[in-house]
């Protein structure tokens, strides 16, 4: 009987990590077919809330002239890549326009997002290629968007993202919440993979012993989940702490 129930778990077992194995890799197809857009302001300040929301709208409206119609995601990073300096003397000239001098810094890197809903399509939190611009300290709210495809805008949301996505990550985006466990699973192994792996740059620069230790790795990304909390109201995966659903703002 023992034998039985043994082979019964195993069974068990091995389903539940072929799910959650499909679900990593459904989870990182949706990681690789879209770019974010993260903006973050001076302070919680009124104003420098408002300056966030022109530069916003400056980088939206001329996101079209940055990345081609007829391009995918790669070609999509490229083209944001080349355009770097324009879009940081863009976002500089929006406040200059209004007397202020706030400095601007704009990068194109990979960034963990929380996760996010846009019109009918929600995207899992995960790690995104994306273009941050920071203006000031950063240390205000930021407003979270896509460039690619278009999904700022809810009624296009859908359509764009049914453009990119396979039917197995389009529907993880048009259903979250069938997925949310498995993806609570996913999260988990890959910060253990953290844990148990230390990148090469840091064994190049051969810190202190503590500062290579598994663990430390390990609380660095637990850090970075929490500043991602306090930083926004919509960190869902990370501290839940209000529904996917609020608006960007």
């Amino acid at each position: 009987m023992k034998q039985i129930i043994k082979l019964l778990l195993i069974l068990l077992l091995a389903a539940a990590a072929a799910n959650i194995g499909q679900t990593a890799e459904t989870l990182s197809q949706i990681e690789h077919s879209v770019i974010r857009l993260h903006i973050l302001a001076d302070s919680d300040e009124t104003d420098a809330q408002t300056k966030k929301l022109l530069v916003r709208d400056e980088i939206l409206k001329h996101a079209a002239e940055w990345i081609p119609d007829d391009a995918d995601f790669d070609a999509g990073c490229d083209a944001l890549r080349t355009h770097l300096s324009e879009i940081r003397q863009t976002a500089a000239d929006t406040l200059r326009k209004i007397g202020s001098q706030d400095t601007v810094h704009v990068a194109f890197e990979k960034t963990v997002f929380p996760e996010r809903t846009y019109g009918n399509v929600t995207l899992p939190a995960g790690e995104y290629q994306a273009l941050r611009i920071e203006i000031g300290s950063g240390k205000g709210q930021n407003w979270w968007c896509v460039m690619y495809p278009a999904m700022c805008i809810p009624a296009a949301s859908e359509a764009a993202a049914e453009d990119v996505l396979d039917d197995e990550a389009y529907d993880m985006a048009l259903h979250p919440e069938q997925y949310e466990i498995r993806l609570k699973c996913v999260d988990t192994a890959r910060a253990v993979l953290h844990w148990l792996q230390i990148p090469s740059e840091q064994a190049e620069a051969a810190p202190s012993e503590e500062e290579t230790a598994p663990q430390a790795v390990f609380l660095n990304r637990i850090s970075s989940r929490s500043r991602c909390c306090s930083r926004s109201r919509y960190c869902r995966s990370c501290c839940r702490s209000s529904s996917r659903t609020a608006e960007s703002e």
